[in-house]
């Protein structure tokens, strides 16, 4: 009888250890489609481009660089245009020459894939051009991806730190946990501006306050987010979290590969995930005066919101024994390692 149950109890762990397995293998399948999916072939698609003057050039470009052009009277206006992030450059043609401004905070590799198209252009127009660069990258912040570093850490603190609230909070109530986290995503995003700026010099002094501000508003809603999703459906929720918020979000984000340059799917999903809505605001906060936030900012807080309604008003499940408690937390235990 005894040999029986040992048998049922050694048959049931091989098949949790099978599915366990299994799962992290899909894992893995998702973000290699994922990240290389995204990354592996940047390709403009309707990169906004201010025009004043002719637009024969603009025209030929078009050929082979996926433009979107937008007329404007003067170059102060396409400038201003700049400033504003409704374009990501600009070419003003006059009877002299012709002047491509380029605008590296935006991105570095599509000012350079900018710069590289107009100027093979010219070439073939037998015009002079000259490359000139507005909203310069600071040196630290050289290669354009502060802003998207600083928000996948934020996002992956808030994941964890939501985990790590489900894992030993034991018996706390939803409006303790969720308090918790909001006093956690403060401490945490201001460590996280102390170490860039003062520390590493990565963002400047004058901006601490604002990104301060930023930084928790990223992590709580990650974490709040997270919370909400693991309180409806345990560590499961730890998982999608992973794979949406990370696997996903960060390649669909426009850190590294400008939004512009992504395939269609990443591009599109990317603005509605706590990545890349925290990474243009950020991004547009250091290097833009703040403009072009406002859709940044109503996503990240739907997502705060949604996730504090959902842990006060979702009373989370209660385990039915003491093991199955111990196999949730160490499932959401294994779930918050998947990107570390």
């Amino acid at each position: 009888m005894n040999g029986s149950v040992d048998s049922g109890r050694s048959g049931a762990i091989e098949r949790r250890l099978l599915f366990g397995l299994l799962i992290a293998l899909l894992v893995q399948a998702v973000f290699v489609f994922s990240y290389v999916g995204a990354l592996h072939s940047p390709k403009p698609h309707r990169v906004a481009l201010g025009v004043v003057g002719s637009p024969l050039m603009p025209a030929a470009v078009g050929k082979s660089f996926s433009l979107k052009t937008v007329p404007y009277p003067s170059q102060a206006a396409a400038l201003h245009a700049i400033d504003e992030r409704k374009v990501v450059g600009a070419l003003v043609v006059s009877p002299a020459g012709a002047r491509l401004f380029v605008v590296p905070a935006a991105g570095p590799s599509a000012a350079s894939a900018l710069g590289a198209a107009f100027g093979a252009a010219a070439v073939a127009f037998h015009q002079k051009i000259e490359i000139v660069q507005v909203h310069p990258l600071p040196k630290g912040d050289a290669a354009g991806i502060v802003s998207f570093l600083l928000t996948m850490a934020l996002v992956v603190g808030g994941y964890l730190t939501a985990t790590m609230a489900m894992v030993f909070g034991g018996p706390s109530t939803p409006r303790g946990r969720g308090a918790a986290l909001c006093v956690v995503a403060v401490l945490g995003a201001l460590l996280t501006a102390t170490i860039a700026g003062p520390v590493l010099g990565a963002i400047p002094e004058s901006k601490f306050l604002v990104l301060w501000a930023l930084f928790v508003l990223v992590m709580a809603a990650v974490a709040l987010a997270t919370s909400a999703l693991q309180t409806l459906l345990g560590p499961p929720g730890t998982l999608i979290v992973v794979v949406v918020f990370v696997i996903f979000g960060a390649p669909a984000a426009g850190g590294s590969v400008p939004s512009a340059f992504l395939p269609g799917f990443w591009r599109t999903i990317g603005p509605y995930l706590p990545a890349g809505a925290g990474t243009t605001a950020i991004r547009n906060t250091l290097y833009f005066d703040g403009n072009a936030i406002t859709h940044a900012l109503v996503v990240l807080t739907a997502y705060l919101l949604v996730g504090a309604a959902v842990i006060v008003t979702v009373r989370k499940r209660r385990s039915e024994s003491p093991q199955e408690a111990e196999a949730e937390a160490a499932g959401a235990a294994a779930a918050s390692a998947v990107v570390m």
